[in-house]
């Protein structure tokens, strides 16, 4: 779409038309004033504090639940991490199949190769 006319020149229908709106000043009726200042005392009226209630509902839905939450579950870890990093028996400490085979290669091949005959001696 192009323009018909050029920007910088005035257009007289239309400064007329602001000229007639600057001239006379839109008027507020009167019960739309009315209703807007009772509005408007009714905001500034003071607001008198309830009194705060308690109630089982509030209680269980603040942040005290979440909290008290939070540290049951690090007492349960702490008391988890504490009963599995005490001692644990020798049986359970005993080594697997694969590792004695290991240790037996060891001691049938390396260490005559290194010329001792005892595996203390090797300082392992």
């Amino acid at each position: 779409m192009t323009m018909t006319t050029d920007r910088d020149t005035p257009d007289p229908l239309l400064d007329a038309l602001f000229a007639e709106a600057r001239a006379t000043a839109p008027a507020l009726p009167d019960d739309l004033r009315a209703r807007i200042l009772a509005d408007a005392d009714k905001m500034l009226a003071p607001v008198v504090p309830s009194r705060p209630r308690f109630s089982l509902r509030s209680f269980l839905s603040g942040w005290l639940p979440t909290s008290v939450a939070g540290g049951v579950t690090a007492a349960a870890a702490g008391f988890w991490i504490g009963v599995m990093a005490t001692p644990m028996p020798v049986a359970a400490l005993d080594m697997p199949i694969w590792v004695e085979g290991a240790l037996d290669y060891f001691d049938t091949v390396t260490l005559p190769l290194l010329g001792m005959d005892d595996t203390y001696l090797a300082g392992f």
